[in-house]
């Protein structure tokens, strides 16, 4: 086997963030296993695969054919069985998300390979694959090491590796694969975004309110400035959801959205054990609480004791300042 091949996702005519992080990881893993960086680009995504080669990859595949318009499991399939017949990869990354992790299974399943959904973390230890992934809600962390001789499918959760930096003068060789009677099973007809739909799982920084804000006017006057001053998303907890201050949209735990940004800011929530299942991963919490025995405490980066409704106003202008905003 060969090395490392990523499944590349597109924002528009770019490389989604998912897979410039994977991209990055994916070099360190390939050097590790002593072989190269593919990236496989499916769909009319050509202007993705030519990013992906100023992102390390040493050899990209393309598969494009009207099947392949949409997502569909047959479709990704078949295009992903050809780059591997191509490629012979030790291990396939992608990212954790609704199409991947039916993709990845799929996958998996035709290939005989390994699987791990959910990783956080993937190394090659004595010359073979082992992950790690969160389970019970972040209260267990798993490390599964699989056997050397067979690949293994890995989806990737989302901001888990730092970005690839990008090489502007780097390129790669880009080879297009065809894919013989490439049909499905399923037929999209449309495709429409969800109104009001919130991107949480994909946001760098995210601000979250809870009940320690007093009402709902408080959450609105405070939660939403602070997080645009950072640019970045605004959550709240369930107990505050379940009084019909904020919807569901923006609610994070267990029964919510799983997130894992760099910066999580928890305000005036207390850290029920559901509230931490859903964001305990992220890299840096700040917790600000006038409970210093709220949980969520026991797992911030940085703590600070005190009514949120004098804090954020203060921190949001001092942030408004030094930001420029």
């Amino acid at each position: 086997m060969n090395g490392v091949l990523v499944v590349l996702e597109a924002v528009g005519d770019d490389l989604a963030a998912i897979s410039r992080e994977l991209l990055g990881k994916g070099r360190q893993l390939a050097d590790a296993l002593g072989g190269s960086l593919a990236a496989l680009a499916i769909g009319p995504t050509k202007a993705i695969a030519a990013r992906a080669g100023n992102f390390g990859a040493d050899q990209i595949y393309t598969v494009d054919a009207p099947a392949l318009r949409q997502y569909t499991t047959d479709g990704y399939i078949a295009a992903a069985l050809a780059a591997v017949k191509a490629f012979h990869p030790t291990l396939i990354l992608a990212g954790t998300s609704f199409q991947m992790r039916d993709f990845g299974a799929a996958l998996a399943t035709d290939l005989g390979a390994g699987l791990v959904v959910d990783a956080t973390d993937i190394q090659v230890v004595d010359g073979a694959i082992q992950a790690t992934r969160p389970s019970h809600g972040g209260n267990v962390i798993n490390t599964y090491r699989f056997a050397t001789g067979t690949p293994v499918v890995a989806l990737v959760r989302k901001q888990s590796f730092p970005e690839a930096v990008a090489q502007p003068d780097r390129s790669a060789p880009i080879t297009e694969l065809t894919v013989a009677e490439l049909t499905s099973r399923t037929e999209v007809l449309s495709v429409a975004p969800k109104a009001g739909a919130v991107n949480l799982t994909d946001a760098a920084i995210i601000v979250t309110g809870g009940r320690g804000l007093g009402n709902k006017e408080n959450y609105y006057r405070l939660i939403p400035p602070l997080a645009e001053a950072l640019g970045g998303a605004y959550g709240a907890s369930r107990a505050i959801v379940d009084d019909g201050w904020v919807p569901y949209e923006h609610q994070v735990g267990q029964t919510g959205k799983t997130v894992s940004p760099k910066l999580y800011i928890a305000a005036g929530v207390s850290g029920a054990i559901q509230h931490l299942a859903g964001m305990r991963t992220s890299r840096t919490i700040v917790a600000i609480n006038k409970d210093p025995e709220a949980p969520i405490f026991r797992i911030a980066t940085l703590g600070v004791v005190g009514d949120v409704n004098e804090i954020l106003p203060l921190l949001t202008e001092e942030i408004k300042a030094r930001l420029n905003r």
